[in-house]
């Protein structure tokens, strides 16, 4: 779109002539639409992107409190003390939800069995004052995630496409006005071309404008 507004200035109002009133100022302030509406995928992409390496990062420690109390408890009941099975399993749940009905339920059988498995090794309310930490850090994580995700509705990116596709057939009326005026000079008319949409590194030959034309 810089380029072709760029070209349409270059021309004046011997190109303006030919197209639909104020279709030049249309057309930058479309472009201005689609650029903010870029770089608000792009926040909100990033935004999710972050939301959700810190949730992995939250599951990992959740994984590895999970692992210290089954390490911990299997101690405690070759000492003698009588636990549930569940605390003595090392498991390590796959999703969020899941992590946090273990850690929940964990904690709970800790705080009931905390004086028995004092009794035989090192206190045991660190470790649940880490657990219910772990919990609240896990929690707030996911539903940071969760709103991340939500920002970026069906109905929003529908938008976006719906102005980038008004923006290119707002080109395409340049570029079909700009071939008009140059109908006699074939190698006039192809710098009003689309095809800079396709280039790889730098523009090809007839997307360069002359030398002298402006380019925003």
């Amino acid at each position: 779109s810089g380029y072709t507004l760029g070209l349409a200035a270059g021309e004046g109002s011997a190109l303006t002539a030919l197209l639909p009133a104020g279709h030049l100022d249309k057309t930058a302030q479309l472009r201005d639409e689609v650029t903010r509406a870029m770089q608000d995928k792009t926040v909100r992409a990033s935004e999710a992107k972050q939301a959700t390496n810190a949730q992995n990062r939250q599951m990992r420690a959740a994984t590895v409190w999970v692992r210290k109390v089954g390490r911990r408890c299997q101690n405690a009941l070759q000492l003698g003390i009588a636990l549930p099975p569940e605390l003595t399993r090392v498991g390590r749940p796959a999703t969020v939800p899941l992590m946090l009905e273990q850690i929940s339920k964990t904690l709970a059988m800790l705080g009931e069995r905390a004086a028995d498995m004092d009794s035989v090794g090192p206190e045991t309310q660190p470790l649940i004052d880490e657990g219910r930490k772990l919990y609240q850090d896990l929690q707030q994580a996911d539903a940071i995630q969760e709103r991340a995700r939500a920002a970026d509705l069906p109905a929003s990116v529908t938008a976006f496409y719906v102005k980038k596709a008004e923006l290119y057939n707002a080109l395409k009326i340049i570029n079909n006005a700009g071939h008009e005026l140059y109908a006699h000079d074939q190698a006039k008319a192809s710098r009003f071309s689309l095809s800079i949409l396709h280039r790889r590194g730098s523009a090809p030959a007839e997307a360069t404008p002359e030398a002298g034309s402006p380019v925003q």
